[in-house]
């Protein structure tokens, strides 16, 4: 079996009109990279924001411009692109969180492979404008303010690198199987992950802990 990577250099290679198959290697791709998972529905542009705790503060900003201030839960319209969205939320009894929301590759539509001219020039078209990427919804964990102990304190923010990871897991693995059918290679995706991570373990350094009266 040709690995995906030398069939889309045979269709670059002869032209995607002359060899049969090469004109729905997109499709093919594609399939490969969500293996069992079924095809998405059309993206409408909106994402539903949720919080833990249910009800929070959220100022949402791209490119250091203000989107929208919005009280959770709620939908947030985003344009496509390639520009990432900041969403900075805070409740009563609660840290500010800030999460990062990345434009990632949306399956319910066409990824041009760069197959013959007109399909290489799609396929720029298609990772200059973000044209084929989407927004996800997103809840937003906010940390109490203070825990009790540094093992409670331990605990939630070992639960929330657990969540963070699992999040992550499905996109990886997708840019494994097929990188052409992505736009951001596994390696990209997993510097996401751990960027992530990192800002997690800054509010975890940030993190109060408050010990009993008597306790040393």
């Amino acid at each position: 079996m040709i690995p995906d990577s030398r069939a889309r250099f045979a269709c670059v290679l002869f032209g995607a009109l002359a060899l049969s198959g090469c004109g729905n290697y997109h499709i093919r791709a594609d399939n490969a990279a969500l293996q069992n998972d079924p095809r998405p529905q059309s993206w409408t542009g909106s994402v539903a924001l949720a919080s833990d705790p249910a009800v929070a503060r959220c100022a949402v900003t791209r490119g250091g411009a203000a989107v929208t201030e919005v009280t959770t839960p709620a939908q947030v319209t985003l344009a496509r692109g390639n520009d990432p969205v900041e969403v900075r939320c805070s409740a009563p009894g609660r840290m500010d969180t800030t999460v990062t929301l990345r434009p990632l590759r949306d399956f319910a539509v066409q990824h041009h492979q760069p197959t013959g001219p007109i399909g290489a020039g799609s396929n720029r078209e298609d990772i200059r404008t973000g044209r084929v990427r989407r927004f996800f919804d997103t809840t937003v964990a906010l940390p109490p303010a203070s825990f009790a102990s540094a093992a409670e304190r331990d605990a939630f923010f070992s639960a929330r690198a657990a969540a963070v990871r699992a999040g992550w897991e499905p996109q990886i693995a997708r840019a494994e199987r097929s990188r052409d059918a992505m736009i951001d290679s596994a390696d990209t995706l997993r510097g996401y992950m751990q960027e992530d991570l990192a800002a997690l373990d800054r509010q975890k350094a940030d993190a109060t802990v408050t010990r009993a009266r008597g306790r040393r």
